[in-house]
């Protein structure tokens, strides 16, 4: 009975700092860094603020993780699409379809402002060492998943074996990144044709060579 007690109190306390983290996140992506209060986010979870002091230290500790939660999810959904494009897919072609949007799509709306979001936290790791080492965690745990799918990439013969998946995976997250420049530059950046043009040629690099083509 106090095994079973034990675990509920201990989902319990889970489910709480979860809803806490959820509420700063939400608070965070609609207003910002600054709009983050301990009494409007205890208030919209409905628990004491000794509730949450039980979860965080403080309120920077509670942004940090929400920041932290932020990235993991921007993180997961990319890593189950890749994972999905691989295991699916029933051509080259529709595989080039599945993944580029995924990989670095610049005329998405809610994936522009998820990846200046993600810039922005990452940003402030350079001047806070604590936030620093909670995203490093999170973006290695990522890249081990990523590894993972380039791996089965080459085993599932779309992606050529004398790459590093490692270095594919690195290159690709960087390119997700930086395709937000094309946000800044406005009318002067390429258009949607051109980005895509270029996406599909990239991503098809990677494939493995026909027959009698050279690797090179």
């Amino acid at each position: 009975m106090a095994a079973k007690k034990t675990s509920a109190k201990t989902t319990a306390d889970s489910d709480t700092r979860t809803r806490l983290v959820d509420s700063a996140l939400r608070t965070i992506l609609d207003h910002g860094i600054d709009a983050v209060r301990i009494d409007d986010v205890v208030a919209e979870v409905g628990v004491t603020k000794g509730s949450l002091y039980w979860h965080f230290e403080d309120r920077d500790a509670l942004v940090k993780a929400a920041l932290a939660e932020q990235i993991r999810r921007l993180n997961v959904d990319t890593v189950e699409g890749v994972s999905e494009a691989i295991r699916s897919a029933t051509s080259k072609d529709d595989y080039l379809g599945r993944i580029a949007p995924l990989l670095a799509d610049p005329f998405d709306a809610a994936q522009v402002r998820e990846r200046w979001s993600r810039l922005t936290v990452l940003v402030e790791t350079r001047n806070d060492p604590k936030l620093r080492a909670m995203i490093q965690d999170v973006q290695a745990r990522h890249l081990a998943l990523f590894v993972e799918l380039m791996s089965d990439a080459q085993n599932a013969g779309v992606l050529r074996d004398d790459v590093d998946p490692r270095a594919v995976a690195v290159a690709l997250n960087a390119m997700y990144l930086g395709s937000n420049i094309i946000d800044v530059l406005g009318d002067h950046g390429p258009t949607p044709d051109a980005w895509w043009g270029l996406m599909s040629l990239l991503i098809a690099a990677l494939f493995p060579p026909e027959s009698g083509q050279s690797t090179v």
